[in-house]
């Protein structure tokens, strides 16, 4: 589909919208929520790096090396992998490092929540890699509902320390933003961005819910 040519900051911005709210970076920014947000802001710094670094690590650089070697290969056309018949091994690849992801936490002995957002996660990309076969589902505000979600989730059980309100709000709207900025590009109809974030917002509050007591 073409992309709107009439107002060019518009589009700038929707571009921009679209690449700093990756699917691959959510994991990241879940990350950086918990330990600024929470109770775990009072861990030394190098914890709290340490982990971030890592998640990030496992969860978007290396499954953004891992999608270049493929494209390398001629086994995925572009980044963001437009053809769904390609999508089988790069979301396959993509919950295996989330899977990683979470026995990394695990290991270092984090709060449940934190390695069950990264599973929740996990499992909205296994839904939507099967999804996707069938239907544009719109993986971008599923990312974003899915972080939305966590936040939710702290605020509610009273784990997020000041401002819980407005942090949620803030999460909310950036989900609103992208949402925008999807529909905006063409990329997506007002169905598949909607969806996207109904079920992984859904899929992430339900998993926190069932696995974890605050």
């Amino acid at each position: 589909m073409t992309e709107p040519q009439q107002n060019k900051p518009a589009a700038m911005v929707a571009h921009i919208l679209s690449d700093v709210a990756s699917p691959l970076l959510m994991p990241t920014y879940g990350m950086i929520a918990a330990m600024t947000l929470t109770h775990l802001r009072y861990l030394p710094v190098s914890a709290r790096v340490w982990a971030t670094l890592g998640v990030s690590a496992i969860t978007a650089l290396l499954p953004l090396i891992i999608i270049m070697i493929l494209i390398k290969r001629g086994k995925v056309s572009d980044m963001s992998i437009s053809n769904p018949r390609e999508r089988v091994l790069p979301y396959t690849l993509n919950i295996t490092c989330m899977i990683g992801a979470v026995f990394f936490l695990a290991g270092m002995n984090a709060p449940l929540w934190l390695p069950v957002f990264v599973a929740g996660a996990a499992v909205v990309s296994l839904v939507f890699m099967f999804i996707t076969f069938k239907w544009k589902i719109s993986a971008h505000t599923g990312g974003i509902a899915g972080l939305s979600a966590f936040v939710f989730w702290l605020g509610h059980n009273s784990l997020i320390d000041a401002n819980p309100l407005l942090w949620v709000s803030i999460a909310f709207f950036l989900t609103g933003a992208l949402a925008w900025a999807r529909l905006y590009l063409r990329h997506h109809t007002v169905m598949q961005v909607f969806a996207g974030a109904a079920v992984a917002f859904g899929i992430e509050y339900a998993m926190l819910c069932l696995f974890c007591n605050a």
